[in-house]
């Protein structure tokens, strides 16, 4: 039996994620580019959905993966010229997003769980899109945060904000205007 020393070091050992939430303040014009790209990542994870879903019936016996789906970016955005809108690393990570549902799908089927196949996402289901690294695509500017592609906006700081390196920045357009920064 572990003594009550042993219980307290190990609790005390074991890290979590803090995550802190800011209210954006956007002008008409930027919650609308907000609300734009935000439809885009949509788009591209259920496109990304439909691609998996096609090679899998196709009876390949397997789906496209993240990386392949990722390569395919840059013709997309040829193809495409409002995705040439929307910085590189939003796009990766609506791609991410989609490998992390297959992934749990998966994971749930070998555990015997109810699996829940990954659904198509909904404006009420698809919510914010995340700039993966500060310093490249979030910066902060005298108090405004830049976005890449996006312009400056402003924030309600409700507590100081100390970048750290690769903390995330995910802008939750989607009726709520909260930037949340995980550390």
């Amino acid at each position: 039996m572990a003594t009550m020393d042993e219980h307290l070091t190990s609790s005390t050992t074991t890290t979590g994620r803090k995550t802190f939430k800011y209210k954006l303040q956007p002008t008409l014009q930027q919650a609308a580019v907000l609300e734009g790209t935000l439809r885009l990542c949509r788009a591209l994870y259920n496109c990304a959905l439909e691609q998996r879903r096609t090679w899998w019936g196709r009876g390949q016996g397997r789906a496209a993966t993240h990386a392949q789906q990722a390569a395919e970016l840059p013709d997309l955005k040829a193809a495409f010229p409002e995705y040439a809108t929307v910085h590189s690393q939003v796009l990766q990570d609506a791609l991410t997003r989609l490998d992390r549902a297959y992934q749990a799908f998966f994971r749930r089927v070998q555990v015997g769980d109810a699996p829940g196949f990954p659904r198509f996402q909904g404006r009420e289901r698809y919510h914010s899109f995340t700039y993966k690294q500060f310093g490249n695509g979030a910066t902060l500017d005298n108090g405004c945060l830049v976005l890449s592609k996006l312009g400056r906006l402003a924030v309600r700081w409700s507590r100081p904000l100390q970048p750290a390196g690769d903390e995330p920045f995910i802008p939750l357009p989607k009726g709520r205007g909260l930037l949340a920064q995980v550390r």
